[in-house]
């Protein structure tokens, strides 16, 4: 009886040893498949999260990348060094020429520029292009346009898309006259418009978009800050995988 026990016992111990070794492979399997895989996680990550019903998906995600300060990146500038249209043939001599400018003409209050690797953003106070509630460029807004306009006609052909954004701010207790989403709108195509009729060749890269009151940089609870999130904000990147992913799409449907 008990060299049967112990037989009995010795079967069940090598039958858990056997299952342990099958689980084991079936796991370094599934990590061999994962390992292989051809699927570009962030590019996914971020088609997904493009067509949730979350608003601020795109916009965030650029501007996380534009918002990176510049001291992470390298360059071929110093701070001071004079760059001139001459000398815009990338992304970051467009960041050092539009810094400068802000710069030399005293726009630092009204106007900021920032760069990652592959996006450059500036953010423009919205009464150097516009009166209060309205969508008609002021003369000194062309002014600032055109300044912005030959330095982006000199990078066009390295960037995928100029986009330009339009925000405007809660209104005053009251104030309903005005409707933001469509304000916003009307400005980021008044600036767009500007761009493609004087600079920017190939309208293909321009695309605006209005965000009403709903993206907010600072608390609505004073002029101040409601004068702070009145913007107007302009997008250079190079790369564009949103629109990379969707090309995809649409020629896989044909």
């Amino acid at each position: 009886m008990e060299r049967r026990a112990e037989r009995k016992k010795v079967n069940i111990e090598n039958w858990l040893n056997t299952y342990a070794d099958m689980i084991t492979l079936i796991l370094v399997f599934f990590i061999l498949l994962f390992s292989i895989s051809s699927v570009d996680q962030e590019k996914y990550k971020l088609l997904v999260k493009a067509f949730t019903a979350d608003p601020n998906t795109l916009e965030q995600l650029m501007q996380d990348e534009a918002m990176m300060s510049d001291g992470d990146l390298s360059s071929d500038f110093t701070e001071g060094e004079d760059v001139g249209l001459d000398d815009i043939d990338d992304l970051d001599a467009l960041y050092w020429y539009l810094r400068n400018y802000v710069k030399e003409n005293n726009l630092g209050a009204s106007v900021q520029v920032e760069r990652s690797e592959n996006i450059v953003f500036v953010k423009f106070m919205s009464t150097l292009f516009f009166e209060p509630n309205k969508s008609v460029l002021k003369p000194g807004g062309k002014g600032i346009l055109n300044w912005v306009g030959e330095a982006l006609a000199r990078v066009e052909p390295m960037v995928k898309f100029i986009r330009i954004n339009g925000h405007t701010a809660e209104a005053s207790p009251g104030n309903d006259t005005v409707n933001n989403r469509d304000l916003s709108t009307e400005r980021a195509n008044e600036v767009l418009k500007y761009l493609e009729s004087n600079y920017v060749k190939d309208p293909y890269k321009l695309y605006a978009a209005g965000f009403g009151l709903h993206r907010p940089v600072a608390p609505n609870d004073s002029e101040e800050n409601r004068a702070k999130n009145r913007r107007v904000e302009i997008l250079v990147g190079k790369n564009d995988p949103l629109q990379e992913e969707l090309d995809k799409i649409y020629k896989e449907s044909d």
